[in-house]
């Protein structure tokens, strides 16, 4: 069986769906970040300003890649996995990549303390816009996240069954 793989905005809904898909279809799944950062013993954000953002590129592309090595799992990614190609290449060799389109207005609704990018709704919008394209071009299925998070689970659920997987 293909790996589900989630590609999507900060706060675009991966890590609540891919935990309840994962129940409903009874298979494992890993968050990228959350793996990265047990493997590496750190918080990403420490990595972020000891290192810089192309040291966790680097890191977030090994263990992206890693995970792609996996059968039958879903794979919830970071929300700047789309910054490298290799990245989705390596998650589309085993995977169905989807993309959770969740509006910008959507997003901000919610409480972003932990999250220095999702402040305000104008960098929000900024983020959309600069990686809408990226996401929408890497996807082989697009799931829009505006209706109830069981509607998303069964549109989810469809298109892998559709797919045969």
């Amino acid at each position: 069986m293909k790996n589900i793989v989630l590609i999507g905005m900060p706060a675009s809904g991966k890590t609540t769906i891919s935990e309840l898909l994962a129940e409903k279809l009874e298979m494992e799944k890993y968050d990228v970040d959350i793996y990265l950062e047990e493997k590496e013993g750190r918080l990403i954000k420490d990595i972020f300003s000891e290192f810089g953002e192309e040291y966790f590129r680097d890191l977030e592309e090994k263990y992206t890649n890693e995970l792609s090595d996996k059968d039958g799992i879903i794979i919830s990614t970071g929300g700047g996995v789309i910054k490298r190609e290799k990245n989705i290449e390596n998650l589309k060799k085993n995977g169905i990549v989807i993309f959770l389109d969740r509006e910008p207005e959507e997003i901000a609704k919610e409480d972003h303390t932990l999250r220095p990018l999702l402040q305000d709704i104008a960098n929000i919008e900024k983020l959309y816009g600069e990686r809408y394209h990226l996401y929408e071009g890497y996807a082989d299925y697009i799931v829009r996240n505006n209706t109830s998070l069981e509607q998303v689970i069964e549109t989810i659920i469809k298109i892998i069954n559709e797919v045969g997987e």
